[in-house]
């Protein structure tokens, strides 16, 4: 059981991630991601309704030319298809669905509306850690100009150094490959030849947690791109998880 409890956080940086909060338990984070030009705030507030459903709303800040400007807010449910509990192992399946808002200035985002469907599963040991997702992506805009839709796909490994307890600090390392597929871009309905293609990075990260508080961080690094696709931006991303 206190095993069980302690593992309920722990998911990829930059990947979607299977965990669902138990029921009436509540989840705040905050979190920051750095590029080159441009540094984004997010604050973060999920509810567990039962213990296989988890809903949650973000609410992002982003700092940009020595602006500071209101980002694109978002809601997430999260459900949880199938779960399997062992001796010191737990093995979960969840799909999960979120929509993102058009709240941002135009001169941080497009006046674009997101809806994202995926599915994202896990295996969490005494040692070791697996995870996988895969979420789609439509956008939808009034504007000339539209994105491709994109899909996202993510492989995680992670190992815990020290096996230590729920009342001692814990430790968990990452390793993600993060990869996303883009569909052509159009104007006015038409297709942009040079537009479209895939992206493949690399993430190590970290999940530092100690009973229901929980540090966690990564540095993304693009590694390859195909097409007309720009390689992902480096990042580093650093937040702290409090469930109460």
């Amino acid at each position: 059981f206190m095993f069980a409890g302690s593992i309920y956080a722990h998911e990829p940086i930059y990947g979607l991630g299977p965990e669902t909060l138990p029921k009436n338990l509540n989840a705040i984070e905050f979190g920051t991601q750095f590029w080159n030009n441009m540094t984004a705030y997010e604050l973060g507030y999920g509810y567990g309704i039962t213990q296989n459903w988890t809903v949650r709303l973000d609410v992002p800040a982003v700092s940009l030319n020595d602006k500071f400007r209101l980002g694109n807010i978002r809601f997430r449910t999260k459900y949880a298809l199938w779960r399997k509990t062992g001796p010191g192992a737990l093995q979960r399946l969840t799909a999960i669905a979120a929509v993102s808002l058009p709240t941002a200035n135009k001169d941080i985002a497009p006046d674009i509306t997101a809806y994202v469907l995926g599915i994202a599963n896990g295996y969490e040991s005494r040692r070791w850690y697996y995870f996988s997702d895969i979420g789609y992506t439509f956008l939808s805009t009034g504007e000339p100009i539209k994105p491709g839709n994109r899909l996202n796909y993510n492989l995680v490994g992670g190992i815990r150094p020290v096996r230590s307890g729920y009342l001692r600090p814990d430790l968990v390392l990452l390793v993600e490959l993060n990869g996303e597929w883009s569909s052509k871009t159009k104007e006015n309905g038409d297709i942009i030849a040079g537009s479209g293609g895939n992206t493949l990075a690399i993430a190590p990260g970290f999940l530092l947690s100690y009973r229901n508080i929980m540090l966690k961080g990564g540095v993304q690094f693009g590694i390859a791109k195909s097409k007309y696709a720009e390689k992902k931006q480096t990042n580093g991303l650093i937040s702290l998880e409090y469930h109460f």
